[in-house]
């Protein structure tokens, strides 16, 4: 099944909460970086020189010759969308760095490259994939950038967390290489749950555990195989059950 056919309704609803602060983000997020959250966010076609947008850290590639690379979905800067210390740029250059899970953006005059303070990104999307910060929650879920692959209105949503290390040779014969890892999570309320297989997602979700064994059933899910489409189905139903 056509992964971007059964998200169209999921990233309607994001793009609305673009604008409105996420009640569990906002339960978990310190007083003094409200003023960047999404409902506050003042639009802004181009960052000037003097923008707030150009108050992180100066970006330094690795050096290291490596098979394959450490960013996001490409090796270079793709435009995008986000909102930052209270503000919202409908279109950026982004590069998500997956190493050191660092948003990353050219400065005024292209010439260097800027590492964002995350806690002041509320939300960036490249490439349909919508990211947000999530800071530290009750279940101890590791602060930093989540893509969101679904969301309903029960204060459910699916979350992915992406990740990237750099691996070096154990013998000559060996290429030193980026080796990618993901993990998932169901956020419920406030609370981030690891969901990294079908027993997990069905054991949060046993209200409709026989329905989503018959789903899963039908239409041949490979949680081992393919874990995010599985999930990404399987709680894309869910929420039609409950919505």
């Amino acid at each position: 099944m056509d992964r971007q056919k059964l998200l169209v309704n999921c990233y309607i609803l994001l793009f609305g909460l673009a604008l409105s602060v996420n009640k569990a983000h906002a339960q978990s997020t310190p007083a003094s970086t409200q003023n960047g959250l999404a409902q506050n966010a003042i639009a802004q076609d181009a960052p000037d020189p003097d923008s707030r947008l150009y108050n992180g850290h100066e970006y330094i590639r690795n050096g290291t010759h490596a098979k394959g690379f450490a960013f996001f979905l490409t090796d270079s800067l793709r435009n995008g969308t986000l909102i930052y210390d209270g503000i919202r740029y409908a279109t950026i250059p982004l590069q998500y760095d997956l190493v050191l899970d660092e948003l990353i953006v050219p400065d005024y005059n292209g010439k260097a490259l800027i590492s964002l303070i995350p806690e002041k990104v509320n939300h960036f999307t490249i490439a349909n994939h919508h990211f947000e910060y999530i800071p530290a929650d009750p279940s101890n879920a590791k602060p930093g950038f989540y893509e969101v692959l679904c969301s309903g209105r029960d204060s459910i949503t699916l979350l992915g967390r992406h990740e990237k290390r750099l691996i070096f040779a154990s013998n000559q014969e060996e290429s030193v290489r980026y080796d990618s890892y993901d993990h998932y999570f169901l956020r419920i309320g406030n609370t981030l749950h690891s969901v990294n297989d079908e027993s997990a997602l069905l054991n949060l979700l046993k209200e409709k555990k026989p329905a989503l064994k018959k789903y899963i059933r039908e239409n041949n899910l490979r949680f081992k195989k393919d874990p995010e489409d599985a999930l990404v189905q399987t709680v894309t139903y869910y929420l039609t059950l409950t919505n």
